[in-house]
């Protein structure tokens, strides 16, 4: 049937964001946006029979009728030409655990599981959702980041989340919906106004819009200038990152002394995201700055949810409140470690090179006796690993996790801090051991 402008724009918009896929999933709940968004796959399928499209619906076990909604998806997905996966999930609630929160964490881990290298996922998120996710970021007060709300195109896992039609209104979804005779489901939970997100949306939105009908406009306008604020923000975290960046997770202060508090601060932000730990809150943010003002000689601590920022010397590390597992002597293979580092030995031709030696003679140890003598290719003389440690700035807790590549029971590098003297290369090709991060 010959499509109306509106249900031809949303089209446009799906066929633009599918243009150079390879392979492509829809989030499908079966709600009305998801459900037009699953017809309109079915039809540019149709077209690339080449590209392989499903449909993917989590069951989260929430309501009564959650069996009923994974038949109706199943069925439309046949109606439509689609493959239909389904994932079922147990939610892990408790006290001040949001309901809302815990399913879409869920939800997002089963979509970042499932896909592919370069595979895009479909979300069905419209202007009314980028409205009210600006606003419930403003009720946390939110930085730049979480103001920036959504993007219309993001990483997961190993593809790319797409929200083709963020910048269409809610409205003209239920219209093209509604010509084309879509049946879809209704959650009565949408209706729940203990839910933030429904309180902003049957309550608030409705009395903003009736006073500002451009509103909602004008917010995902403030979160692309948002967004485009934290990409320049993130720019120089990344160049303040590489500058001062220590082994082992950590950052160092010497180098960043100079650097106003605004500019620690986002640098940490931009630290802690890299390493995927969870932000601390802005009183904490606050006695953090203290760190770069503490003496050198002490240990300040600081500790929220799983994670702590400890000083050490010189400088501020991340570590998990969880003390590492042991780890134990395996053979050398290229590529990841036990401590979840990815080493390469590459061939090189001249500075401190190791010796070429045979591989199958080559093994990884860890956490060695302090008592243990080594002589760095940077020092003049052998030392005990304790005093090598304390030399190159190593924290205690960091130390077991360290990898020493060994030649039979010979150390011959300690991995990302040194090459043992006896071993270098003097003349021709020889090793330099590689991180690849």
């Amino acid at each position: 049937m010959p499509l109306t402008d509106n249900t031809a724009r949303l089209e446009a918009a799906l066929f633009s964001a599918l243009d150079t896929a390879t392979a492509v999933t829809l989030g499908f709940s079966g709600g009305v946006d998801s459900s037009l968004l699953a017809l309109l796959l079915g039809r540019w399928q149709q077209r690339h029979p080449q590209v392989p499209c499903r449909l993917l619906h989590v069951h989260h076990g929430l309501s009564a009728e959650a069996d009923q909604w994974l038949a109706h998806c199943q069925a439309q997905a046949q109606a439509y030409g689609l493959t239909f996966e389904a994932h079922k999930v147990q939610l892990q609630l408790g006290p001040r655990i949001s309901v809302e929160a815990a399913a879409r964490q869920a939800r997002y881990q089963v979509f970042a599981q499932a896909l592919a290298p370069a595979e895009l996922l479909l979300t069905g998120h419209h202007l009314d959702d980028q409205a009210e996710t600006l606003l419930l970021a403003l009720k946390r007060g939110s930085g730049p980041t979480g103001l920036a709300a959504m993007a219309t195109c993001q990483p997961l896992g190993q593809g790319q989340l797409v929200r083709p039609w963020l910048n269409h209104s809610r409205a003209s979804i239920e219209q093209a919906a509604a010509a084309l005779g879509l049946t879809h489901i209704d959650d009565d939970s949408n209706s729940d106004e203990r839910f933030d997100r429904n309180f902003l949306r049957q309550r608030i939105i409705p009395q903003l819009a009736e006073r500002w009908p451009g509103i909602k406009t004008s917010l995902a306008r403030s979160a692309a200038l948002c967004a485009e604020q934290q990409a320049l923000c993130d720019e120089l975290a990344q160049a303040d990152y590489q500058r001062c960046q220590l082994p082992g997770q950590g950052l160092s202060l010497a180098l960043s002394a100079d650097f106003s508090q605004a500019r620690q601060n986002n640098l940490l932000r931009y630290f802690l995201r890299q390493h995927g730990a969870l932000m601390p809150s802005q009183a904490q943010l606050q006695q953090l700055a203290a760190m770069w003002q503490a003496r050198a000689d002490s240990q300040p601590q600081l500790d929220w949810g799983r994670w702590s920022l400890k000083r050490y010397l010189g400088g501020i590390y991340l570590l998990g409140r969880q003390a590492p597992a042991p780890l134990s002597t395996h053979p050398w293979q290229q590529g990841q470690l036990q401590n979840g580092q990815h080493w390469l030995l590459k061939p090189c031709y001249d500075g401190p090179r190791l010796k070429p030696l045979a591989l199958s003679r080559l093994s990884v140890r860890y956490d060695l006796p302090g008592a243990t003598k080594l002589h760095p290719h940077t020092r003049q003389q052998r030392r005990s690993l304790k005093k090598l440690w304390q030399e190159f700035q190593v924290p205690p807790w960091q130390r077991s996790q360290v990898a020493l590549l060994c030649y039979d029971d010979t150390v011959i590098a300690a991995l990302g801090y040194w090459l043992e003297q006896d071993f270098l290369q003097s003349e021709g090709v020889g090793w330099w051991p590689t991180l690849v991060t």
